[in-house]
């Protein structure tokens, strides 16, 4: 049952609408493009846009990727994101 507040986001992939956890979806549907480090550029952004700390983005994303949180922070540097 969805949540009427709840307006849902579009895959960037495939453009299906997406309600959380939206990253689920990319991971089942298209693990190759959730694989690739471009993905956690996607997630900070969206953690930060909520209002999550720098530190703490950094932490989940590693998490979820399994890789630490200063990999996470150098790609996402490179990428003029901070």
């Amino acid at each position: 049952m969805s949540d009427d507040n709840d307006e849902g986001r579009e895959c960037p992939y495939c453009g299906v609408i997406l309600h959380h956890p939206y990253w689920s979806h990319v991971q089942q549907e298209h693990p190759a493009e959730y694989a690739k480090n471009e993905t956690w550029v996607t997630l900070y952004n969206d953690y930060v846009g909520m209002g999550m700390e720098q530190s703490v983005c950094l932490m989940v994303i590693g998490e979820l990727f399994n890789v630490s949180p200063e990999e996470v922070k150098s790609f996402i540097a490179k990428q003029d994101t901070f």
